[in-house]
């Protein structure tokens, strides 16, 4: 399970994407979330739990994912950007390392 300090804030939202070059497109429909109690209620009201395989579409910097593995029993992420998709998994082992394993990255368009 993630620990607390394991959510993506604003700071490590602004820094990761600083290392990445990047900034939110609307081509893309980017929007980062930076507040861990919004992703914790998104998963809570979701219902998720140790049994769900939960599809992701659009992960962006990864702090809904964070939120899904520390719930989900497998997630499996959509990401049409190639710098996010490369940096989604790196992203969970600083951050839940325990749940790395449990995390697939599709790189590709969940529309196309």
């Amino acid at each position: 399970m993630v620990e607390q300090s394991g959510f993506l804030g604003a700071a490590q939202i602004r820094e990761i994407a600083a290392e990445l070059g990047l900034r939110p497109t609307k081509q893309w429909g980017q929007n980062f979330v930076v507040d861990a109690n919004t992703v914790r209620r998104i998963v809570r009201l979701a219902g998720v739990d140790s049994s769900d395989h939960v599809v992701e579409v659009g992960p962006g910097l990864g702090s809904l994912t964070l939120a899904l593995l520390e719930q989900a029993g497998r997630v499996t992420v959509v990401e049409i950007d190639p710098r996010l998709a490369a940096a989604l998994p790196d992203t969970v082992r600083a951050h839940a390392p325990a749940a790395a394993d449990r995390l697939t990255v599709v790189h590709g368009d969940a529309l196309g």
